[in-house]
């Protein structure tokens, strides 16, 4: 433990420099350091800006890895933008000043123009996931509770944290699994993500979903055996209720967080927690950007607990809600990860989204002849989008 304490802070010190390299995006310049065996990344940026989740969450341990040992390698200065929210994450992109942000499923709402993104601010944003790598989240709580399924949560009391929609839809997909909604549950609101293992542990809720590498979920177990509730892959009815709310979810099953051992595995919930990009971003930059991720792999691996789930061979690659940037494409053809299925599910999300841009510029002129106002808008561009975009 103490080791791994002061590996983050290293990390934390790296990052610190790092932020004070440059104050522009990397769209300038393109790279001509070289690896260790001295040869060039094509296309890899001099510079370059990442929006990420706020100092201190894994998110933001990961992307300091990367960036430490890509800087080292290649002389690329990478600055990094925390924010914890997703508008606070878009924000950077959408105005140009980050190339590529770390998102959580603020990239699928931006990309269909849904809850935060529904406003006149925004609208459908024109994304492309740069690298997927697997996330985890699932329900799980005290072994003694007796709660074995997620059948087993009617009635029980689940938690909804204020102001993420991201974890309340996931939460919401999962109780589909056993064809459960809000409505079946009691709904406590907690203002704390983390905040959930003391509420627990306080009869507050009955249930966590949670992230199973969360510190507080190993703190939990230190204490209680701890028990996951598990969501059969085979399932195939209830995995279509699930996706049915989150069409980017899939089962997978985890070994290495908290109650979790290779002989005690868990199918949860998987999904990717993607870094991602505009569109129009360029694809050479995009290309090195995962090339030098790939070539420098074995120096950043170990340096937090999930980062193998970056490996290619690991990462999401199947289009799941938003399509893969055309840079990441190129790569994954050369690496042999790219199928003729895979491109052709791509190439229906880009279709998809030329419809969503047609369908928001034919709302917005129809709701300014209306005189929809700003409060009324959100709805009214939910409800043509249904008629508009099939």
């Amino acid at each position: 433990m103490r080791k791994r304490k002061i590996g983050i802070a290293i990390l934390l010190i790296s990052i610190l420099i790092l932020a004070a390299c440059g104050e522009s995006n990397g769209n300038d310049n393109t790279n001509s350091g070289s690896t260790a065996n001295g040869e060039a990344i094509e296309g890899l940026p001099n510079k370059m800006v990442w929006s990420v989740y706020d100092v201190g969450s894994g998110g933001y341990i990961e992307a300091t890895a990367i960036a430490n040992e890509l800087s080292k390698a290649y002389k690329s200065q990478i600055r990094l933008l925390p924010s914890s929210s997703g508008v606070g994450r878009m924000q950077p992109m959408k105005q140009g000043t980050a190339d590529i942000g770390r998102l959580g499923d603020e990239y699928q709402f931006a990309f269909e123009g849904d809850y935060e993104f529904a406003t006149k601010a925004w609208g459908p944003q024109d994304l492309r996931v740069v690298w997927s790598p697997f996330s985890y989240l699932g329900f799980v709580g005290l072994e003694k509770a007796g709660i074995e399924t997620v059948a087993d949560l009617k009635g029980k009391k689940v938690p909804f944290i204020v102001g993420n929609h991201s974890v309340n839809l996931k939460t919401e997909a999962a109780l589909a699994f056993a064809d459960l909604t809000w409505d079946d549950v009691e709904r406590i609101e907690l203002s704390d993500y983390g905040g959930q293992a003391d509420a627990l542990k306080n009869g507050q809720i009955d249930i966590i979903f949670m992230n199973p590498t969360a510190s507080v979920l190993y703190e939990l177990e230190s204490m209680d055996k701890i028990k996951w509730i598990e969501m059969d892959a085979d399932d195939e009815e209830s995995w279509a209720r699930v996706q049915e709310i989150a069409p980017w979810v899939v089962p997978s099953e985890m070994d290495n967080g908290a109650g979790m051992s290779e002989e005690n595995t868990a199918v949860i919930m998987g999904y990717g927690y993607p870094a991602a990009a505009y569109a129009e971003q360029n694809a050479e930059h995009i290309y090195g950007y995962v090339k030098a991720m790939d070539e420098t792999y074995d120096k950043w691996k170990d340096a937090a607990a999930n980062l193998h789930n970056w490996y290619k061979e690991n990462v999401l690659v199947e289009p799941l809600g938003v399509p893969f940037h055309e840079g990441t494409i190129r790569f994954l053809e050369e690496e042999g990860l790219w199928t003729e299925e895979y491109q052709a599910k791509n190439d229906e999300l880009v279709e998809r989204g030329k419809k969503l841009q047609e369908a928001w510029e034919e709302t917005v002129k129809s709701a300014d002849a209306e005189g929809i106002s700003e409060d009324a808008f959100p709805e009214y561009w939910m409800n043509k989008k249904e008629e508009l975009v099939q």
